[in-house]
């Protein structure tokens, strides 16, 4: 079991210190619903959809929730650094945005087969929902308000609390799930992350 946080309270374009709630994921069937109890078998003998194969039989509840809370994030990521090239004017925070939107991209590839090969369905699961790293629409208005280093200041702060939560749900995962590729991926994420850190303490204008 693991706790994962959750909600932070906002406080208009700038962040107010983030209050975790947490959301709890097991290794079976989510408490938060990400995880529906696959259905018994008809009386046909016919197996029935959502009975776990050999391909989904190593997907926990951990798994799970991981990747349908990992896409959206990393969807809604891209909505904001799709801004930089029209709102930044340093070459540096647009180039630092190129190399995060090329990984976020590639992240989403793996996400996608995982989801599929789990049998995940394809909805945002947290439509709606203010989660810590996530980019919602409050802040895509904000950003869309300013330009130049007014802009590169937030989209900076933004980044960063994208990429600091998304290194906690994914060592969250290493530790807890139960898929070994799904493990792997969140390892490979996770040092992802540890790198674009390092980038935007390295630019001026983000760090």
């Amino acid at each position: 079991m693991t706790v994962i946080p959750l909600r932070r309270p906002r406080s208009g374009p700038a962040r107010a210190p983030v209050l975790l709630l947490g959301l709890l994921l097991v290794a079976g069937p989510s408490a938060t619903g990400c995880v529906a109890e696959p259905p018994t078998e008809p009386a046909t003998g016919a197996p029935a959809p959502g009975v776990p194969t050999a391909a989904t039989a190593t997907f926990g509840g951990t798994d799970a929730a991981w990747i349908q809370l990992m896409i959206p994030m990393n969807e809604q990521a891209l909505a904001a650094l799709d801004l930089v090239p029209g709102r930044s004017t340093d070459e540096g925070v647009r180039e630092l945005a190129g190399r995060i939107a090329a990984s976020r991209r590639a992240e989403l590839d793996d996400l996608r087969r995982l989801r599929g090969r789990a049998g995940l369905p394809a909805v945002n699961e947290h439509e709606g929902h203010d989660l810590p790293g996530m980019v919602v629409p409050a802040d895509l208005v904000a950003l869309r308000s300013l330009r130049g280093p007014a802009f590169d200041s937030a989209i900076g702060q933004t980044l960063r609390e994208h990429v600091e939560q998304g290194a906690r749900l994914a060592d969250a995962e290493r530790t807890n799930g139960s898929d070994a590729q799904t493990r792997g991926l969140a390892e490979r994420m996770g040092r992802t992350r540890a790198t674009e850190l390092g980038w935007l303490t390295d630019t001026p204008a983000t760090g």
